[in-house]
């Protein structure tokens, strides 16, 4: 995916708050919060209330998108962490992720489930430069805090330096996957379906070319967050075929060193996974 800045890879968790805490927060049902990426920017909410929040996620664009949730830094404006990036910073100092759906191809859908605390923040699409190309679209996090209910989960995917773990076994049909990041480097998960005589490593190479058709159908994810103890779960349908887990984030870069830029899919962190009839 993205094009954040490497050393935030190997930050540590910025805070302690557990599933356990969130869970203890008084739970009231709430309508779920719609995302809809354009290849213009998106269509969301000016508002949502802190707590664990239920996303939809549609990509109406003609390419890939996603939907990072960046929460700023006080006294920085939407318009200064664009400039920052347009000016060469990878992920403008002091922001903070706090995941999102993941690379989503035209006309797919996934849902998620994710926590955020009162703030600022903005949704950004970091795929193929939209960063500064696609406008990103502000949002404030106010009001009280109150969860929304999360379903039973069937399969656990736990980002590990530097694999996918996975509890459970994916199969066709309706699945809610909770995602776990012990890390200790901050991860995400993007799921790809392969089309007919396509490989891994066709997807990789495609990745980081961006050139020519698409090998895959990007199904959406969960992209990395500044706490490693934050869950994400996410729900979407399945179906028959060759799927692939993969991880974009970069590897720590030393450009002294002039180091060819990596990513965790680079150094192992892919893996293919058949789900059957």
């Amino acid at each position: 995916m993205n094009i954040h800045a490497a050393g935030r890879s190997m930050l540590v968790a910025a805070g302690l708050f557990s599933v356990g805490c969130q869970r203890n927060v008084a739970e009231k049902p709430a309508h779920p919060i719609r995302i809809i990426a354009t290849d213009s920017g998106f269509e969301a909410p000016a508002t949502m209330p802190p707590g664990l929040r239920h996303l939809l996620f549609e990509n109406r664009g003609s390419e890939i998108h996603e939907a990072m949730l960046v929460k700023l830094p006080q006294g920085v404006s939407p318009a200064d962490f664009v400039a920052a990036v347009k000016g060469g910073a990878l992920f403008p100092k002091g922001a903070l992720d706090y995941s999102g759906p993941g690379l989503t191809s035209p006309g797919e859908n996934i849902e998620i489930w994710l926590t955020v605390d009162p703030g600022d923040y903005i949704l950004v699409c970091w795929n193929s430069g939209h960063a500064t190309s696609t406008a990103v679209h502000p949002f404030a996090v106010q009001g009280g805090r109150a969860n929304d209910p999360v379903p039973k989960e069937d399969v656990v995917v736990k980002l590990v330096d530097f694999r996918f773990d996975l509890e459970g076994q994916l199969r066709r049909g309706t699945q809610v996957l909770r995602i776990e990041t012990p890390g200790p480097a901050m991860h995400e998960v993007d799921f790809y379906r392969l089309h007919d005589g396509q490989s891994v490593a066709d997807l990789k190479r495609w990745r980081k070319e961006k050139r020519g058709p698409a090998p895959a159908v990007a199904l959406g994810g969960a992209l990395d967050s500044h706490d490693l103890s934050r869950v994400v779960w996410l729900r979407r349908n399945f179906t028959p075929g060759r799927h692939v887990l993969h991880c974009e984030m970069p590897v720590e870069h030393d450009a002294s060193a002039n180091s060819p830029h990596l990513s965790h899919a680079d150094v192992g962190m892919v893996r293919e996974i058949e789900i059957k009839e």
